[in-house]
């Protein structure tokens, strides 16, 4: 192969029909496609169905890693050719389905249009493609913020799951942390809790109480022990530090987006804006209904259950 290559991961997943059969299938078409070089599979691992309508049975999911030469649309464009062939059926996001496959990194590129964008905008969340990957890409980067996925999925494994809004406005952040707080049951730290009476002495505050709670710089309880969101970001520690560990430190930071009506996919630069040495996770906010349930699926996301059902990556030969 010739010109500059590019490590490429693309994740794989199943749970409809013969998964193994048909991820297996999937698999070997990639890997003999001219285009990608030094092909490697992690193990197969089940998990649980997350998001999406009720009823579905559990997925096998697995990831792969190449180096190829050609461009992130272009195997997109083979990824689909192959689900097409294998008899994919796009009706319901995140329904069921025989094959998915998408492409998670494609070497330093932080891109998008319309059909695609990468780094994929919700890996960071899915543990059922970060654990995979530690089988065969730990050493891959996120080229926005510079973390080996074996750092991202350690990560991701300590503390408790947990997200920090960011972007959109304070009142949207504010109206999806109450709608996840009285529709799903989450824990939320709001950036503006309800104020406490003050003491009065006359008609005066008593002294020291002058402060409300929107001058003060707001901290998620360090005894927090269950899944959280908050509608602010809080102080990060440094990533290598024991308080990166802690559960009052969010595991991501899920920057808002406004979309227009048909383009889910505004500009990276609108996407990713930088500034911050922390993992982050792209959530749409063109309907409140739908950003509400894309966090609690991102949230179980953190903790579902891998049971590897394969021993190595050879699965596919």
């Amino acid at each position: 192969m010739s010109g500059s290559q590019h490590q490429c991961l693309i994740s794989f997943g199943s749970n409809l029909g013969n998964r193994d059969t048909v991820l297996a299938e999937a698999a070997s078409m990639i890997a003999a496609d001219g285009c990608v070089n030094d092909f490697a599979a992690s193990r197969l691992y089940e998990t649980p169905p997350i998001g999406g309508p009720d009823g579905q049975e559990p997925f096998l999911n697995a990831v792969a890693a190449f180096e190829t030469n050609v461009a992130a649309a272009k195997i997109l464009s083979k990824l689909q050719s192959v689900e097409d062939k294998l008899g994919r059926l796009r009706k319901t996001r995140w329904g069921a389905r025989s094959i998915d496959l998408d492409v998670v990194l494609h070497g330093e590129l932080i891109g998008g249009s319309r059909g695609l964008v990468v780094p994929h905008p919700r890996y960071t969340a899915r543990r059922f493609v970060l654990r995979p990957a530690c089988d065969v890409a730990g050493h891959y980067r996120d080229p926005r913020f510079g973390w080996s996925l074996q750092k991202l999925a350690d990560h991701l494994d300590q503390g408790v799951a947990s997200m920090a809004l960011a972007g959109g406005t304070e009142a949207n952040r504010s109206e999806l942390c109450d709608r996840l707080s009285h529709e799903s049951g989450l824990t939320i730290f709001k950036s503006r809790p309800i104020a406490q009476p003050m003491s009065v002495i006359g008609n005066a505050p008593a002294p020291n109480q002058t402060s409300s709670s929107a001058n003060r710089h707001p901290t998620i309880p360090l005894s927090t022990d269950t899944a959280w969101v908050s509608d602010f970001v809080p102080d990060l520690p440094d990533t290598e530090s024991e308080p990166a560990k802690l559960p009052n430190t969010p595991r991501l930071i899920a920057r808002l987006q406004a979309t227009e009506p048909g383009n889910r996919w505004p500009a990276p630069h609108q996407m990713w804006p930088g500034g911050r040495n922390w993992p982050e996770y792209r959530l749409e906010l063109d309907d409140m209904d739908w950003a509400a349930k894309e966090v609690v699926s991102a949230i179980q996301s953190m903790r579902c259950s891998l049971v590897p059902v394969s021993e190595d990556g050879n699965w596919w030969q």
